[in-house]
């Protein structure tokens, strides 16, 4: 049996007044039971200087990464620190809700034995606002200062008749709103992933228990800013194509319909891949086709639409 209950698995990187906050957060936290594993790739002794100014108040297993080791394998690195029963990744640019988010987490496991993962909704906090705007990935560009993203009643019940949704569409957002029960192998992310590496985390805890259990509190608080991982991607980057092409081969989502269905619409088609591209995917021709006409005529009534509209203001 493991000592603590709890690791809180830390990946940072040069954002000292983030590990500071996130570390404050913990800090307050009415469940106790838990240590807090940073693996650090920062280029500076910033943040091992705030981390020892909180050794007194809780237990740290800290490491300063002699050479950066980069995203993923930081991310992996900061969870094989961990020696806890339960698993939680936190980003260091996120923090807890509330004071008693760890302990509902905690319960939600404790309550569930049959479950390896929990997740709540999370609060989405823009830590820029004035410079919002500039963010690839925000949705609906939204200027508030924070709002909840709630994960909907109707993607649960699809994720609990098959974790193969999680492919189609990911509510689960972030890891930090996860905590994990820990198997004979720990879950790692995939290291060849890239844009969507929260989803390979997921899918390689689901597929080895698809049970999970979640709350509708946006439990833990999402720090939105330039500087995040997925902003470094593009709208239509390559490296998101390839990544989801890996997941669908890793995981045999050809053998799902709404899988196949999926991929081809909104990749293949928008992509601008081939036929080529089909074969070696498993993907019928017919299907390929009907999704690439279904798009064209979308966007040839898109163009007609706004030809009419420009028209109807001139007059």
């Amino acid at each position: 049996m493991s000592e603590v209950k709890v690791s809180i698995c830390v990946p940072t990187y040069n954002n000292p007044e983030d590990v500071s906050r996130l570390l404050e957060s913990i800090a307050r936290q009415t469940y106790k039971d838990y240590e807090v594993c940073i693996s650090d790739d920062s280029t500076d002794d910033k943040i091992e200087k705030i981390v020892d100014s909180y050794k007194d108040s809780m237990t740290i297993c800290y490491v300063h990464n002699k050479e950066r080791l980069g995203h993923i394998f930081n991310w992996n690195a900061a969870l094989k620190l961990g020696s806890g029963e339960y698993i939680k990744i936190m980003f260091s640019d996120d923090w807890f809700t509330f004071d008693d988010s760890l302990q509902k987490l905690v319960d939600m496991l404790d309550d569930n034995p049959d479950a390896d993962l929990a997740f709540s909704s999370s609060r989405q906090v823009v830590l820029d606002v004035e410079n919002a705007s500039n963010l690839e990935h925000l949705s609906d560009k939204k200027l508030t200062e924070s709002y909840d993203r709630e994960v909907s009643s109707e993607y649960i019940d699809s994720l609990k008749k098959d974790y193969r949704y999680l492919f189609i569409s990911n509510q689960i957002g972030a890891p930090s709103v996860t905590l994990y029960r820990r198997q004979s192998q720990l879950a790692l992310f995939d290291p060849k992933s890239n844009w969507a590496s929260d989803v390979f985390w997921y899918m390689e805890i689901m597929s080895a228990n698809p049970k999970f259990v979640n709350s509708y509190e946006p439990l833990v608080s999402i720090g939105i800013h330039q500087d995040q991982y997925t902003e470094s991607f593009g709208i239509r980057d390559e490296r998101i194509y390839q990544d989801y092409r890996y997941m669908y081969q890793k995981y045999g989502l050809d053998a799902s319909e709404d899988c196949r269905r999926h991929f081809t619409k909104e990749y293949l088609v928008k992509w601008n891949k081939g036929i080529k591209e089909c074969g070696e995917l498993n993907i019928p021709f017919s299907m390929f086709i009907g999704a690439r006409t279904r798009e064209c005529m979308i966007s040839a009534k898109c163009f007609i639409q706004n030809k009419v509209r420009k028209f109807m203001k001139r007059m």
